[in-house]
Formats: C-alpha cells, structure tokens, sequence
C-alpha cells in the first residue's frame, strides 16, 4: 500500500473508494480458488493484490483531482505533484475513460500542405469531462474476456490464459474458450487483453520515452532501420529470409542474458504450431521458418511462474502490444516481470489451421508435403518438399484470414524491442527497427560479435517506403472494419 498518501479529506475518500473497487474485492474474495489452482503462491498473491491496491489508488486519486473541466495541464500538474511521468497519468486517464467516469478527447491543429508537403497535424490539448458518477459502482470494464471472444474481438495472442488466477482460460488454433464454472469474475483477462482497450498515444510515448503528445511513422516509433541477414550457417540453412530473428535468440542464450525465451514450433500435426520454451541456443533451430497458422505463445507464460528467469518473448504484434501493456499497467504478475526482451515479428493478418488447410487444397498440395511457405509481393507461396513452387494471390484467400485479424492496426510490431520482418528488404534479407534502447544494445551486440551482416533501410530497396505503404494500408484497413463494427452497432477494440 503506499505510503505517500496524505491523510485528508479527498485521500482517505480515495482509498475508501479503492477498498471497495470490484477489482480488489474480487481477488480477496476468490483467494482460497486462486491459491487452490496453483498458478500463484501466497507470495506472488499478495504481491498481485497490493500492487493492484496502489495501482487503483492511484487513478482513484486522479478521479478526485479532476475539475469539472480539465486541460493537458492538468495532467502535467498532477503528474508532477504525485512524481509520476506524465505516460503514467495518461494511462490512467484511459482507464478512467474505459469505465466511463471521464470524457477525454484530444485536440489537434491542422497544418495545411502544398505540393510536395501534405497535411499534417500536431498535438494542441486535451479536453476532459469528469462524468457525475460513483466510482464504486463500476464494474463493466472488469467483465471476463469471453466477450472479446464472442465479438470477433480477440486476437488470439493468449495472454489471458497465460495469467489467469484459476486456469479457467483456454486459447487454441486462434479461439478462445472459458470455464465459466472456475471462474471468479475478476477480469485480470479483461485487463491485460489487447482488444479490449489499448492506450495506443501512451504505448507510443512508452517506446519514445516520452513527456509529450506527438505523431509518429505509420511503423510506429524506431530509433534505426536495418536491412540484415545471419552469418550462423546453422541458421542460414534453415531460416526464413534473413534469420534475425533466430540470431537473435541465439546470441542471447549464448552471451547468458537469458535462462529461457517463449517461441513457436511445429507440433506434430503438420503446419499446426504451438508454443514452445526455449531453455537453450540449440532449442533456437526448433524454431526457425515463418508459421502463419495463428499460435498463442503467451498461454504458456502461467507455466513460469514458479521458476524466476530472464525471458525472451517472440511474437506477432498483438503479443507485443499485450505485453507492453501489461508492463504499462503493472500488477506485479511474476512471469511478465521476467521478460527482458520483446521481439516482434511482422505480421500482416494470421489464418485457423483449418484455413491453412484450405490453402494447401486449392494449392493441391497435401499439407504433409509442405516444406516452406511466404507471403511476398501480394502473393500467398508454397514450397514443397519435391521442390515445386506454387503460388496464389493473396486477394483469392483473404476470406479465408482470422476474421478477428480485420481489427489489428500494427503491421510492424510497434510495442517490441527489436521488431522483424521481411517487408522492404532484398530476398535473403530481413528489415530490422530498433524501438528501444534495450533492442539497439541487442543489434549491436549482434553485429560486434559478427553474427550478421547489416546495412541501413534507406540503402535498399523497396526500403523503407514500401514498409510504410503498407503499414499504412493495414491501418486503413483497421480503421474501415471498426467503423463497420460501430455503424452495426457491433463491438469493437478502443484503441
């Protein structure tokens, strides 16, 4: 519980509110099923619940600071007068938002272009309405993520199941089931998924360590961009297009700068993936090849918890942004305190096994014989394991997608360290963006050790250019299909 809370009127009316926020009450009241269930022990339980107390606390206490009308201002004031980065008190301002106490819409000015500039926008304030309402009462936010499920919402990444209290969660083949008889109504899935409502401006001020409301590049923000392949020959032989991705884990277990790391391999059902940790650099080849059959990596962290370890986590974009915002709004969940590196991958959309399946029959290839697939130059490829190349266009399978896929903005893997992908650079040859510092310290180790050969975007071609052409598309896409969603009436992320 914090101890910086001043005794007074409005801070005793804060913590009496938190007391009885349905969150906290929740987790006291089920701790006998969360403790019978395994997942954590008293420890970590009481570590969950008190960090959760502060974290409710906190925002409480910012609900009670708000006027009836309040600026960006108000946030840079409350933000230093409780010294939190101003990030921290956006988060919650959106958390207050999602449980509809506030009203929070951003202002812009619009900078005119001419022809060889077009129009752009910059970050003018905040305009915040604080709603006549009863803290204590909220509850709809907190609902089980069965409802994500059941709207077409979920992205599949799994991270539900992978910190669920009771293990009432089952994500497989890109679907989400609960238990409804296990489950203790506390939301933690709700709160940690990614397609519930993602606080998109703080995730990008996050990566950017930033103060300030700004835009930033349709791929999101980066520190450098690199067109790079392995010179592990191991790796070569087996890898996707540059192998980056497989170096770097390879490093990271070699150097000792992690114990494990989540990833994907294939299951024995062929083409079916399923998620895997990694406990050693010989493990990284289990690995290797692109699986576009979706695959929830995080449903495994719950098995992490009882051995502390510094963790690698491979993904697509929506386990990236799941994780970053679980580490945006940290409630002390031991296994996403492990992680030390975020790597993404990325991904255009992903399709049911059943999908891929369908595929390979319109391909006429049994799936058995597959050995290799991509996606490149608006085409779906097949290699098979006598040699053949087939191919059909990607407009010809679209349908055949993760319908839920349609509500994913980031092509790139905005949220990551360190993201990946073979968009922009030369066959053979991965495009790398370096988000953070921690992903620049990785690249560079990569390339001081000489486990890479690495040149600038800007110096390849299609580049850059082409990267940003179609990031933006997908979050046109993103944009069209919400919009849809919202003229039916029909759920739909917050972002």
């Amino acid at each position: 519980m914090s101890s910086k809370l001043k005794i007074t009127k409005e801070g005793l009316n804060a913590i009496a509110i938190t007391v009885d926020s349905y969150r906290i009450r929740v987790l006291i009241d089920a701790k006998k099923e969360i403790l019978g269930s395994g997942i954590y022990n008293e420890e970590q339980y009481d570590e969950m619940l008190f960090k959760m107390f502060d974290e409710e606390l906190l925002k409480y206490k910012l609900f009670n600071y708000l006027s009836n009308s309040n600026n960006f201002k108000t946030i840079r004031k409350f933000s230093e007068e409780n010294s939190i980065e101003i990030r921290k008190t956006l988060s919650l301002l959106e958390l207050l938002k999602n449980e509809k106490l506030i009203g929070v819409n951003e202002i812009y000015d619009i900078i005119e272009g001419d022809e060889n500039t077009p129009e752009s926008s910059s970050f003018k304030d905040l305009d915040i309405v604080k709603f006549d309402g009863d803290p204590s009462r909220v509850k709809s936010i907190y609902e089980p993520v069965k409802t994500i499920f059941e709207t077409h919402n979920c992205s599949g990444c799994g991270l539900c199941a992978g910190i669920c209290p009771v293990n009432c969660l089952e994500i497989y083949n890109g679907f989400g089931k609960i238990d409804e008889d296990k489950c203790i109504r506390c939301g933690l899935c709700y709160f940690v998924c990614p397609r519930s409502y993602l606080p998109v401006t703080v995730l990008n001020m996050t990566q950017d360590q930033a103060s300030e409301i700004k835009n930033y590049s349709q791929v999101g923000h980066y520190l450098e961009a690199y067109s790079a392949r392995t010179k592990l020959s191991e790796i070569a032989e087996t890898c996707q297009d540059g192998g980056i991705t497989s170096t770097c884990l390879y490093y990271l277990f070699d150097s000792k700068n992690i114990d494990k790391a989540l990833g994907a391999k294939m299951s024995r059902t062929p083409w079916r993936p399923e998620p895997i940790i990694l406990q050693k650099k010989e493990d990284v080849l289990s690995t290797t090849g692109t699986k576009y059959v979706s695959n929830p990596n995080l449903k495994i962290l719950k098995d992490l918890n009882k051995s502390p370890s510094n963790l690698a986590v491979v993904g697509v974009p929506c386990m990236m942004q799941a994780l970053l915002k679980s580490s945006i709004y940290n409630i002390g969940i031991p296994s996403l305190n492990q992680i030390k590196y975020r790597i993404g991958i990325f991904c255009m959309e992903s399709f049911s096994y059943e999908s891929f399946v369908k595929i390979c029959e319109a391909l006429k290839v049994d799936v058995k014989d597959v050995k290799k697939t991509n996606i490149n130059k608006g085409k779906f490829f097949v290699y098979s394991n006598s040699g053949e190349e087939l191919t059909v266009p990607i407009k010809e399978i679209g349908h055949l997608a993760r319908g839920d896929c349609e509500v994913c903005f980031d092509l790139t893997s905005e949220s990551a360290d360190i993201s990946i992908g073979s968009i922009g650079s030369p066959s053979g040859w991965n495009s790398v963006l370096i988000r953070t510092e921690t992903g620049k310290e990785l690249y560079q180790s990569l390339i001081e050790n000489d486990l890479i050969e690495s040149k600038p975007l800007a110096d390849v071609k299609p580049g850059l250019p082409l990267l940003e052409k179609i990031a933006k598309s997908k979050k046109t896409k993103c944009t069209k299909h919400i919009d849809e969603k919202k003229t039916e009436n029909l759920r739909y992320p917050h972002y």
